[in-house]
């Protein structure tokens, strides 16, 4: 059964349990997730439990719950009511990602931050988005309840200037579009005092397998299919990385497919790359991740299902599933990784997002 609560963006505690009319929401690796939420005040069961103050926009955050389990958890950025319905609408987006486009990485956040400088070197890109994390995370006013990851070693280096004033976010999705970067997700869950905190997953995400027979009688998933999308595709990638007109440093990386596709050219942004080795892997990076088409499958699943428990539900989860005698599939047996899902309080079925495994 589903439970809506709003806690402090402050202390990520005083739980405050309301009483929502319809509240879609959805929950994803790599990427922010929003959704929006509505009351009638009008309705005195309503108006009972929830006060202005436990939704007042950038104070409060709003928490799906199913069974215990922590679906999704954004912050209120926006509140509409309506006086003659008496309706009050709210507006939320992912509290982590969120806040990442909101936080500088640099120590020095006054007139002075032109002169800071930060090298981070000998780690992982796993690790490095914990160090940027935790830069976006230390000072007055700026922590967050995450648990992070053990580190690990590696020969990755950056160096990052204040005079650039870096977003955490840009600087992390930088990382994360490396052809061997990390994914990244941050998981709420209810602490034992009833706060909220946040799980950091960082790497290979793959976690747990649900198992679904589509031509079983009652397989417990439903709306199965699947698109193919050649709109962000490239066969050439120019990385721009230091420097302005003659003096900006260049690489560029080209596809074996170039027989397959007509001529696609892209241009990246790396300010951050000094050296010229760095500034050709990211291009090849960024072009990896272009190379082909895109294949997403999406299909149904019933949180209140037997098949599975709703515990497992989480970016990286597999599902092996199997058809037989279609048109457009193959008939046996694949595995594939959620990378999105979403759903609503009024129905139990979520909507889940898929890539292919190893693809």
């Amino acid at each position: 059964m589903y439970r809506v609560f709003t806690v402090s963006t402050k202390t990520w505690g005083d739980r405050v349990e309301l009483d929502v009319d319809t509240a879609p929401w959805a929950a994803a690796m790599n990427a922010e997730s929003s959704g929006a939420a509505s009351l009638v005040l009008s309705d005195p069961d309503v108006a009972e439990v929830a006060g202005l103050d436990d939704l007042y926009p950038g104070q409060r955050a709003l928490v799906i719950d199913y069974n215990g389990v922590v679906l999704y958890a954004g912050i209120i950025w926006e509140a509409d009511y309506e006086y003659d319905t008496q309706e009050l609408k709210i507006d939320h987006s992912d509290v982590v990602w969120s806040l990442l486009g909101l936080r500088l990485i640099s120590e020095v956040r006054d007139q002075n931050i032109v002169g800071w400088k930060k090298t981070i070197s000998g780690v992982s890109y796993q690790t490095m988005v914990k160090r940027l994390m935790v830069l976006a995370t230390t000072g007055t006013a700026r922590e967050l309840p995450i648990v992070f990851p053990a580190d690990v070693a590696g020969s990755i280096e950056r160096t990052y200037n204040g005079y650039n004033t870096d977003v955490a976010l840009d600087a992390i999705r930088e990382i994360m579009d490396q052809d061997t970067g990390p994914d990244l997700d941050f998981r709420p869950r209810w602490k034992s005092d009833g706060s909220l905190e946040f799980v950091m997953r960082c790497g290979d995400l793959t976690a747990g397998t649900v198992e679904i027979d589509f031509t079983a009688d009652d397989p417990g998933a439903r709306g199965l299919g699947i698109k193919t999308s050649a709109r962000e595709l490239a066969t050439q990638i120019f990385a721009i990385g230091e420097g302005s007109g003659v003096d900006m440093k260049v690489r560029e990386s080209q596809s074996g497919n170039i027989a397959d596709y007509p001529q696609m050219e892209r241009v990246e942004q790396f300010k951050n790359i000094k050296l010229g080795t760095d500034l050709y892997q990211a291009a090849a990076s960024e072009l990896v991740s272009r190379n082909g088409t895109v294949r997403q499958l999406r299909c149904e699943l019933n949180l209140a299902s037997d098949a599975w428990d709703v515990s497992m539900l989480q970016p990286g989860m597999v599902l092996r599933w199997y058809v037989r005698d279609d048109k457009y599939f193959s008939t046996g047996w694949r595995e594939w990784v959620v990378l999105k899902y979403s759903g609503s309080i009024d129905s139990d079925w979520v909507k889940l997002e898929f890539f292919e495994k190893g693809g």
